[in-house]
């Protein structure tokens, strides 16, 4: 939805009727100086890094301790994970139905049911990622991709970035998982994965915002 600006919107270059519906419901922005108290009202949010200290070098990260100067001239660390950054897919069929893998990770002990992802191989393209691994966990190739965000899931400590597709139009093949990826697939209908979003039995990051992104696309939310 594309925010209000207050100008006319009419299709004859006549001025739109206002819109009446509350906030929450319609595109609004709260100007910087109009903050409340307490916040500050001077754009004052950039940091000057003075030194950077390699910590480790990872298979899929790095970290590194940086030494900054502060906006208001004093001095700290910051730790930074680097990471490529990674892609997911909302491959949805003709009746509904999307595809959940569901494999073991190590930050949670357990099994997860997420949607297919993985992280980008340098230098290649988000798109072409997030091909590879739908085709890699599940089997599927898709005739139409759409890109429904790209969105940085913990900014206070990494710069990764992972962009959401959906795709449509699928055939299914042979999956092929990485060496050591042990994967099992899952099919579920849209509403009810809404649903177990609702209900807690879904909670990785990326798949939450991929299915209610998707919902959204097709009008299934407001």
């Amino acid at each position: 939805m594309k925010a209000m600006n207050g100008q006319g919107g009419g299709r004859d270059g006549q001025s739109s009727a206002p819109d009446k519906r509350p906030p929450l419901m319609r595109g609004a922005r709260i100007p910087l100086t109009d903050q409340p108290a307490g916040c500050s009202r001077e754009p004052l949010l950039s940091e000057e890094v003075l030194q950077v200290d390699p910590r480790f070098i990872g298979r899929v990260f790095s970290v590194e301790v940086q030494d900054v100067k502060l906006p208001d001239g004093r001095e700290t660390t910051r730790e930074l994970v680097r990471h490529p950054g990674g892609a997911c897919v909302v491959a949805l069929d003709e009746q509904g139905y999307l595809t959940l893998v569901h494999q073991y990770r190590v930050g949670t002990g357990g099994p997860l049911r997420e949607l297919p992802a993985g992280k980008l191989e340098p230098p290649e393209k988000a798109l072409t990622c997030a091909r590879r691994e739908l085709a890699e966990e599940t089997g599927y190739t898709a005739s139409h991709w759409e890109l429904l965000t790209r969105f940085q899931p913990s900014p206070g400590y990494t710069d990764e970035v992972i962009y959401i597709y959906l795709a449509r139009g699928l055939t299914l093949g042979q999956a092929h998982p990485d060496e050591g990826e042990f994967i099992a697939c899952e099919r579920i209908s849209l509403g009810q994965a809404l649903l177990d979003i609702d209900e807690g039995r879904l909670t990785d990051g990326k798949t939450c915002l991929g299915i209610l992104l998707a919902a959204r696309r097709l009008g299934l939310t407001g």
